[in-house]
């Protein structure tokens, strides 16, 4: 009886893109409106010094990502400010600032998904994915 010795399959190395840090962003969608937009671009941002020490793609990517969660956060932090501005100079019985504030946060959502999806489908294809509408808080690190 002969037997037959099947070949142990071969896998490609992983080579770490940074997907990971543009798909925690969607933590933003857990059912708590605010809260967990703070939380997804909070994980965005924390998780990039575990990415730059991947380096290549991952730490660039991550960079991009974190850059990306700290423009969300200071998106937010505008939209309060308005918001209590408004509430405070139009007094608290005025609808106009609860609807300017529900329209903006709806709308960086809208943004934030687009962004997200987008920086997944990119970094999955082993690119590079530099959002434009990030401010660059986090630069690249220089040898000198």
């Amino acid at each position: 009886m002969t037997s037959t010795r099947l070949a142990a399959p071969h896998f490609a190395p992983v080579i770490p893109r940074g997907t990971v840090s543009y798909g925690l962003g969607f933590l933003a969608f857990l059912p708590l409106p605010v809260v967990s937009m703070l939380i997804g671009a909070i994980a965005m941002i924390a998780l990039y010094p575990h990415q730059r020490r991947r380096g290549g793609l991952a730490s660039e990517n991550g960079r991009h990502a974190a850059n990306w969660g700290l423009t969300v956060l200071s998106a937010m932090f505008v939209l309060g400010a308005g918001f209590a501005t408004l509430l405070i100079a139009t007094g608290s019985t005025s609808r106009i600032a609860p609807l300017l504030a529900t329209l903006g946060y709806v709308g960086l959502s809208l943004v934030h998904v687009s962004v997200l999806i987008i920086g997944v489908f990119r970094t999955i294809s082993g690119r590079i994915f530099d959002n434009p509408l990030a401010i660059p808080f986090i630069r690249t690190q220089s040898l000198y």
